[in-house]
């Protein structure tokens, strides 16, 4: 397997399959809503939109984040949450000028479930994310999810609980840092970041595998080997 990073034309055959399987992915778990924003929703603007993709040894997508580049659009968490205060914290980081990205649309094929590649693809989107200019990074996720997106170096702002407008009853959270910060929460993630950085600067065209396993080691998790079967009752 190896990580591809590339821009988002919606005619391109690889990004419609990509926007395919996402739809499957979050079909499973009732948020079809949410593929939109890869779809050239308006309020996100004329602004570019990157992929990381993982694409197995047989050619075939497995998973996959998008970047979204808030430059003269909105970002999706700025618009699924309509939250003053993520609204206002976007404003004050673009004053200070900073260029604020998110990565969002994490989705992973199911064999790939529970081997931890939603870590690394979500690493590899910060990492993308700021070799192609972002200095600042916008997240967000339900409340059942901070612990997942955790190890990639987001922290949320516990203090701030939102209503997930598209999703009412879902308790959502929301993260905004300057994306140097990512690189001093753990060395592990620290390394991690260089690794795919250094990859991203070499070549566009695939992170291959022997980084990918590098950077499952300093990440702690076992990407590459098969998770263990739950015992049937």
């Amino acid at each position: 397997m190896h990580l591809k990073l590339f821009d988002i034309h919606f005619d391109d055959p690889l990004y419609q399959d990509f926007l395919a399987q996402q739809e499957r992915a979050y079909a499973r778990l009732g948020h079809e809503s949410m593929v939109r924003f890869g779809k050239g929703d308006p309020r996100v603007g004329a602004d570019a939109l990157s992929c990381v993709a993982a694409v197995d040894d047989d050619g075939r997508l497995v998973g996959g984040v998008r970047i979204h580049h808030g430059v003269t659009g909105e970002l999706p968490s700025e618009i699924h949450l309509r939250s003053p205060e993520v609204a206002s914290g976007g404003a004050r980081a673009r004053a200070r000028g900073e260029v604020v990205a998110e990565v969002a649309g994490a989705w992973v094929a199911p064999h790939w479930r529970g081997r931890h590649l939603v870590t690394v693809l979500m690493v590899a989107g910060i990492a993308a994310a700021e070799t192609l200019g972002a200095t600042a990074l916008l997240g967000s996720c339900s409340a059942r999810l901070t612990q997942t997106y955790a190890p990639c170096g987001y922290r949320w702002r516990w203090d701030l609980p939102l209503t997930d407008v598209p999703f009412p009853g879902i308790t959502s959270y929301y993260s905004l840092d300057r994306i140097e910060a990512f690189h001093h929460r753990e060395a592990r993630l620290a390394r991690t970041l260089d690794l795919l950085g250094q990859a991203l600067r070499r070549s566009r065209e695939g992170i291959p595998e022997q980084v990918l396993r590098a950077c499952a080691d300093q990440l702690g998790v076992q990407l590459f080997e098969l998770p263990l079967l739950s015992p049937q009752p």
